[in-house]
Parts: structure tokens; C-alpha cells; sequence
């Protein structure tokens, strides 16, 4: 759904600045990138529980 919604955003949409916390702005698109990261981030903790589990 996502990615569905990333493929209509025009670069003025993914310019735009939004608040994120305590009063700081960033534009969407790095909003996007930063989710991208984190997932990955937890990707590869997932991927290394399950080396550790299938090792045990």
C-alpha cells in the first residue's frame, strides 16, 4: 500500500516539510527514507535472531 501511495507523490508533494517531533521539520521524502531504514534495520536483526535459533 505503501509503495502504491510513494509512486503518486510529485516532488513538490515529497519537498513539502512536515513536523515530526518537538517542533523539527524534514520533507516527506526523507520521512519515507528514514521508515525504509528503520525497517531494514529491524530486517536484519530478525535475520540474525534466526541464524542465532537455527544454530541452537
Amino acid at each position: 500500500m505503501i509503495k502504491s501511495l510513494c509512486y503518486q507523490l510529485t516532488d513538490k508533494q515529497l519537498n513539502q516539510q512536515v513536523e515530526y517531533e518537538n517542533g523539527k521539520e524534514a520533507a516527506i521524502k526523507w520521512d519515507i527514507w528514514h521508515m525504509a531504514d528503520h525497517n531494514r534495520y529491524h530486517q536484519a536483526h530478525i535475520s540474525q535472531l534466526r541464524k542465532w535459533f537455527s544454530q541452537s
